[in-house]
């Protein structure tokens, strides 16, 4: 299903979105560890008071629709999104893939996307526990382990270091989805 509707993007005929939300912390990602044999290790939890959420759509052409917020992202704020990316300008329908998470479903999402479908704005749920298939995913981890340098110290430095992934995604930081 999913290259039927790239395949229609590329004719021109839809344009395909894969949607999701991401969470940054000023702190850099445990990704992997040691320790000896039979020695359980753990890891302390750091603080996440100055958390940073990016929602996102990324075209399958490429192009990233994005907003950022300084606190927990809710089904409002995926509405809101989608509001937005709904009144924007288009002359084919805009199909957006979505994973199952529970702000992404219930009866006010039921409600608005039959509004959302009268502006040429449809959601197509992806199958549970399947993010490969959603390309974002891929952009989120390159932000998270490649592009960003950790340098942000406090809650204003790292919404900068964000915008600035975020604006400049597609010219000075580029994936390659061959």
């Amino acid at each position: 299903m999913i290259g039927a509707l790239a395949r229609l993007d590329r004719e021109r005929q839809c344009e395909l979105l894969y949607f999701d939300e991401s969470g940054f912390s000023p702190n850099p990602p445990v990704q992997y560890g040691w320790g000896k044999i039979g020695q359980t290790r753990s890891v302390a939890p750091l603080a996440h008071r100055q958390r940073m959420n990016v929602l996102g759509a990324l075209r399958h052409d490429g192009q990233l629709i994005w907003a950022t917020q300084q606190r927990p992202t809710t089904r409002a704020d995926v509405i809101a999104f989608f509001d937005q990316v709904a009144a924007q300008s288009h002359s084919v329908p805009r199909i957006v893939l979505i994973d199952n998470a529970g702000i992404h479903k219930g009866e006010v999402m039921e409600q608005k996307r039959r509004q959302w479908a009268r502006h040429g704005l449809y959601l197509y749920y992806l199958p549970p526990y399947s993010p490969e298939l959603n390309r974002i995913e891929i952009l989120w981890k390159h932000a998270k382990h490649f592009w960003r340098r950790f340098a942000a110290k406090n809650g204003t430095d790292l919404l900068d270091e964000i915008q600035s992934l975020m604006g400049d995604f597609g010219s000075k930081f580029t994936i390659n989805f061959a």
